[in-house]
């Protein structure tokens, strides 16, 4: 297999429409590209070719986004990609699954554009080479 190629894209895994249009907006903001998904399989496959600058996921999808981020995590080239994980109960018992998970940044639904745009600009910036 070809050595996945690095991007300025964000990876965003979403089923919900309104959740889509909100972060595209941020995202487009920002100055940075994204690639939509809206079933976690067809974003898993995207990031066998794919290094983004971080990946975005909704816990409405459906495959539970704490598995994905820990399976995304394990991966040596994906490890250090920033995992934003969208929820809609921000109780203690998901912030330590999300901790565990390795998440990087836990945000409640509905969404806070300011508080996602922040993370968005303060991303790494890619690197030239995987």
């Amino acid at each position: 297999m070809a050595e996945a190629v690095p991007n300025n894209k964000v990876l965003v895994v979403t089923s919900s429409q309104t959740l889509r249009a909100l972060l595209e907006m941020a995202i487009e903001e920002q100055g940075i590209e994204a690639q939509f998904f809206e079933k976690a399989k067809d974003g898993l496959d995207y990031l066998k070719a794919h290094t983004p600058r971080a990946i975005v996921l909704d816990d409405a999808i459906e495959i539970d986004p704490f598995s994905i981020a820990s399976r995304l995590k394990m991966s040596r080239r994906l490890r250090e990609v920033p995992v934003v994980l969208f929820i809609a109960d921000n109780d203690e018992r998901a912030k330590l699954t999300a901790e565990f998970a390795r998440v990087e940044h836990v945000l409640s639904k509905p969404v806070n554009r300011k508080v996602f745009s922040n993370i968005l600009r303060n991303l790494p910036q890619q690197q030239a080479s995987a």
